[in-house]
């Protein structure tokens, strides 16, 4: 595969960060552009439109956050990472609703910054390998060791090479079509991918309407024991007005890419969603609210002293506390509710469909369950909790400052209590 070197734009404000980070970048990339304040990052990156842009939050003449509001305009797909203080808390909300790629916090722990990095060039190889695959797919649409299919111009199939034919089982078309009224009734219906919606309408047809890069399917073999994940490719023959079927196998591409998914929206520790993962379904779940009407709780919680626990008894035993933590957590809450570690010894809960009453029931049980269970050292470990329910006018900044403000009431007040604001 061929290496991808993405071209990064750094906006650090900070002379000693921005020198020990900007010579850190150079590992990972050959073309670092680097700015002092946002005016100066917004400029570069309009003449230089980078793959990636790392960015100070508070900075001079413009902050992170405008500055990344305005790269969204010119490009809404752009990967941020912000860098920044436990003091500029009061961004991180606004920052969520533009999805941005990720938050490290300062100072910046390079090896997280370089996982970050590797994570976007691993995706940017495999968008370059779908691109690939595109772009030659007419030049092996011939050639015997790629499944091809040629149907007339009124979707008849009048042609199935024998790479096609050996994979569905059939020593011919003839013999396949005595069986079978069309090929997509071996495709297998796959979440994501094509399959046909309207058996009105031959399937290559209706595939013809969805955008070159989504025709996807998933097809099984002769006695349905395994699939193949095919990206296809339409040819119009102009003179014979034939269509060619082409199916490239992509099943390890999409392993692969499913693989490099779960690590970007997945905590390495707890093994639970991370903040990035949060932050979509956050988003989906207030839209649904809103769709359906329906009731969306939250609760973030927070364990008590956990940095005492650190410092007596070592990085290692805090480390398999918050996984044995977030597993009973996870123990206790039903299938359809989300939770996510949203960093450090901080956790955070969507309840869909859940009144703040329940909601705040939930939480008392969970932290019943966390004071009586056995972490296995000699110190009994507790939580503090935070709930609010979505009103009608809530947005996700909102809900989330409500929630914030209870948890830091239940922590104020004593720790190890539940603490509900409406």
């Amino acid at each position: 595969m061929k290496r991808t070197f993405p071209s990064i734009l750094f906006v650090e404000d900070e002379p000693a960060v921005r020198f020990e980070l900007e010579r850190f970048l150079q590992r990972y990339s050959r073309n670092v552009m680097v700015a002092t304040n946002g005016e100066e990052g917004l400029e570069l990156f309009k003449k230089n439109m980078p793959d990636i842009v790392i960015s100070d939050i508070k900075m001079p003449k413009m902050n992170g956050i405008d500055m990344a509001k305005e790269m969204k305009k010119l490009s809404a797909e752009q990967t941020i990472i912000f860098t920044t203080a436990h003091s500029d808390n009061s961004y991180f909300l606004e920052a969520i609703e533009m999805q941005v790629y990720g938050y490290i916090l300062k100072p910046v722990d390079l090896g997280l910054l370089k996982k970050k990095i590797n994570d976007i060039k691993k995706n940017m190889e495999l968008e370059y390998q779908k691109r690939l695959y595109e772009d030659i797919l007419n030049d092996i649409a011939q050639m015997q060791n790629t499944m091809l299919a040629v149907y007339n111009e009124k979707y008849v199939p009048i042609f199935y090479n024998k790479k096609l034919l050996n994979y569905l089982g059939y020593p011919s078309l003839e013999t396949f079509l005595k069986e079978h009224k069309s090929l997509s009734s071996k495709f297998k219906h796959t979440e994501g991918y094509f399959s046909p919606k309207n058996n009105n309408i031959h399937w290559i047809e209706e595939i013809k309407s969805i955008a070159s890069n989504k025709r996807i399917i998933t097809m099984q073999n002769a006695d349905m024991s395994k699939s193949k994940i095919c990206l296809l490719s339409l040819s119009n023959i102009t003179e014979s007005k034939n269509i060619i079927v082409t199916f490239s196998e992509i099943t390890s591409l999409v392993k692969e890419k499913r693989q490099y998914k779960h690590e970007a929206y997945t905590d390495e520790l707890t093994q639970v969603d991370n903040r990035a993962k949060f932050n979509i379904v956050f988003e989906r779940a207030i839209e649904q609210s809103k769709k359906h009407q329906s009731n969306l709780s939250m609760i973030l919680l927070d364990i008590d002293y956990f940095k005492q626990i650190n410092d007596n008894h070592g990085h290692t035993v805090g480390d398999n506390i918050l996984k044995m933590f977030a597993k009973l957590i996870l123990n206790n809450i039903r299938a359809e509710d989300s939770f996510s570690r949203w960093g450090g010894e901080e956790f955070v809960i969507l309840l869909p469909n859940t009144s703040l009453r329940d909601a705040k029931n939930i939480a008392e049980n969970l932290r019943v369950c966390i004071e009586t269970y056995d972490f296995g050292i000699n110190k009994k470990i507790t939580c503090s909790f935070g709930v609010t329910a979505k009103i009608k006018k809530d947005t996700k900044t909102s809900l989330f400052e409500r929630a914030d403000k209870a948890l830091y009431e239940a922590k104020d007040s004593g720790r190890n209590r539940v603490v509900v604001n409406t």
